[in-house]
C-alpha cells in the first residue's frame, strides 16, 4: 500500500501560531495530522523550520516547511514506493534527506508531520487503532491507561501574579480508571472555578493556553494550600495528589533561584541556592500531598537533580532538563537526575527517534510522561502514543479548551475499546512495580 498523494499546508495551532498539517492518500483513503509547534525553541530540540519574515505572522510562518514537503520530502517518498508500515525504513529515508543533525534543512516541523501520518495509515493499513500500531513499533505488550496531570493554577512567566512556578497541578492518583481520574480532575477543576468566581471578578476564571487559572496568590504555600482545600471539600483526601511544575530555568539569575524574579527591584542576596530550594521542595512534600515536582532545576544544574533525586522517592521529572534528546537522556541516567522524564511530539523529528528515546528511559528504569505543547493541534495523536506506549503518565493541560480535552476524550474512548484490558497506573505511574 504505498503513498499515493502527499500534500502540506499551513494551518494553525490553538494559540494561533502557524504550524504544518500533512494529507496522506493511500489505498484505503485519506489520513491527515497536524504537528503541534513551539516558538521557544530549547537547546537540544530538533529545529523546526519557521519562515523568519517578520512582514508575516511575526516571522513565524512555516511555508517553507510545507513547500520542502510538497517538492522534496512527497516526491522522493512517493518515487521510493514504500509500504506505509514500514515506518523505521520511511524515517531513516527522511533524515537522510535532511542530512542535518539538528534537522534544520527541511524542518523537524515538515519530517515529523509526515512521519505521524505515516503512522496513522500504517495503522490502517495493519487493520489496527493507531495505539496498538504504536505499541508494536514500540515493542511494548501491555496496555496501560495513563494518570493524567491536570494543570489547575497557573503563574511563573505565564501570569502576572506573584506564583514563582509555572503550574500547579492534580494528579489523580488513587482510583482504578481513567474515566474515574476524568470525573475527579473536572471536579475539582470546576470547584475551583467556582471558588474563583467567587471570590474575585469573573475575569479571574479566564484560562490561560493550557487551561490553568491565573489567580492573584502571592506565595508557593499559598498556591498549595488552595489545591490541598479542593482537593478535600470535594472529598477526594488521598485519591488526588498535587504536582508543580517549577520550571526553575526561568528562575535562574547568577547561579542561583530568585523566586520574585517578576520583580524587577530583588536583592540577589534573597536568591536562593540550589541546595534551599531543594529544602523548599522537600518540605513541600512533608506539608502537603504534593508527589511530583517538574522541572525542579535548572536545565543545566545537573548537581543539583543528583543530589534531591537520591533523597526523596517523590517524582522529580526532568522536561527541559532532558528535551527528547537521546544524548540528555544519556546524561540523565548516567548522573542519575531526576527519576522521571518529559516525551515531547515536536522535539524530536520523527516517531522512530521518540520510540528509542522512550525505550532509553524504560530500560533504565524512569518514569516517562508524554506532554503537549502550548502551541498544540486539535490532532489527537498525542492519546493514543501515551496509551500506546503505556507511558503511564500525560501531561497535557487543564479539563478545558478542545485541543486539550479533545485527548484526554480520545483516552476516553480508547478505554470502552479496551474494556476490562484497560489497566489503570494509579499509584503506579512512574511504573516501577
Amino acid at each position: 500500500m504505498p503513498i499515493k498523494i502527499l500534500l502540506a499546508r499551513q494551518v494553525f495551532d490553538s494559540t494561533g501560531v502557524p504550524t504544518v498539517e500533512v494529507d496522506m492518500v493511500t489505498e484505503l483513503g485519506l489520513f491527515r495530522v497536524g504537528v503541534p509547534s513551539t516558538d521557544a525553541k530549547k537547546i537540544a530540540e530538533a529545529v523546526q523550520l519557521r519562515d523568519n519574515n517578520p512582514a508575516e505572522y511575526m516571522g513565524r510562518g512555516v511555508s517553507n516547511a510545507v513547500k520542502n514537503i510538497n517538492t522534496i520530502i512527497g516526491p522522493e517518498l512517493i518515487k521510493q514506493n514504500y509500504e506505509v508500515t514500514m515506518q523505521k525504513e520511511i524515517d531513516q529515508f527522511m533524515l537522510a534527506l535532511d542530512g542535518t543533525e539538528n534537522r534544520s534543512r527541511l524542518g523537524a516541523n515538515a519530517i515529523m508531520c509526515v512521519s505521524m501520518v505515516v503512522a496513522k495509515a500504517g495503522a490502517a493499513k495493519k487493520g489496527m487503532p493507531l495505539y496498538r500500531h504504536i505499541s508494536d513499533m514500540a515493542d511494548v505488550t501491555s496496555i496501560i491507561m495513563p494518570v493524567p496531570h491536570f494543570s489547575i493554577l497557573t503563574g511563573g512567566i505565564l501570569a502576572s501574579n506573584e506564583l514563582p512556578f509555572q503550574e500547579y497541578l492534580i494528579m489523580p492518583t488513587g482510583v482504578s480508571s481513567f474515566s474515574e481520574a476524568m470525573r475527579l480532575g473536572t471536579d475539582i477543576y470546576q470547584y475551583v472555578k467556582n471558588i474563583i468566581k467567587s471570590k474575585y471578578k469573573v475575569e479571574a476564571t479566564y484560562v490561560s493556553d493550557t487551561g490553568g487559572f491565573s489567580i492573584p496568590l502571592r506565595s508557593n504555600r499559598d498556591a498549595l494550600i488552595v489545591l490541598t482545600d479542593a482537593i478535600k471539600q470535594c472529598g477526594y483526601g488521598g485519591k488526588v495528589e498535587i504536582a508543580i511544575n517549577a520550571a526553575a530555568s526561568d528562575l535562574l539569575k547568577d547561579g542561583a533561584y530568585d523566586l520574585e524574579f517578576k520583580n524587577t527591584n530583588t536583592n540577589p542576596q534573597d536568591y536562593m541556592s540550589s541546595d534551599k530550594l531543594a529544602e523548599l521542595y522537600l518540605e513541600s512534600m512533608k506539608e502537603f500531598p504534593l508527589c511530583s515536582i517538574e522541572d525542579a532545576f535548572d536545565y543545566d544544574d545537573w548537581a543539583a537533580w543528583s543530589t534531591l533525586t537520591s533523597r526523596t522517592q517523590a517524582q522529580l521529572f526532568g522536561n527541559d532538563l532532558t528535551q527528547t534528546n537521546l544524548r540528555r537522556v544519556g546524561l540523565a541516567v548516567e548522573k542519575r537526575a531526576g527519576n522521571t522524564l518529559g516525551l515531547r511530539l515536536n522535539q524530536s523529528a520523527t516517531l522512530t527517534e521518540l520510540i528509542d528515546v522512550f525505550k532509553l528511559m524504560k530500560s533504565n528504569g524512569f518514569g516517562v510522561v508524554v506532554c503537549d505543547r502550548w502551541g498544540d493541534t486539535d490532532d489527537l495523536f498525542l492519546a493514543d502514543l501515551v496509551v500506546g506506549l503505556s507511558a503511564g503518565q500525560i501531561k497535557c493541560g487543564a479539563p478545558a479548551r478542545s485541543e486539550r480535552i479533545g485527548k484526554y476524550n480520545q483516552i476516553l474512548r480508547i478505554e470502552e475499546e479496551l474494556g476490562a484490558l484497560a489497566k489503570y497506573a494509579g499509584k503506579n505511574y512512574r511504573g516501577q512495580n
